[in-house]
């Protein structure tokens, strides 16, 4: 066995999995910021039914 290659093929899995990871987190905590700007715009404008 080619522990060098084995090594290589799983710190390859392990990076793309933080990677993945990361760029999943990333947009969670963008999409997180449009929603608490939209909703704090809507809070924002009087409503007119009152």
């Amino acid at each position: 066995m080619d522990w060098g290659l084995i090594a290589k093929i799983a710190g390859g899995g392990f990076g793309v999995t933080i990677l993945v990871l990361v760029i999943l987190s990333l947009v969670a905590w963008i999409v997180g910021l449009i929603v608490q700007k939209t909703r704090g715009a809507a809070k924002e404008t009087p409503a007119k039914d009152k």
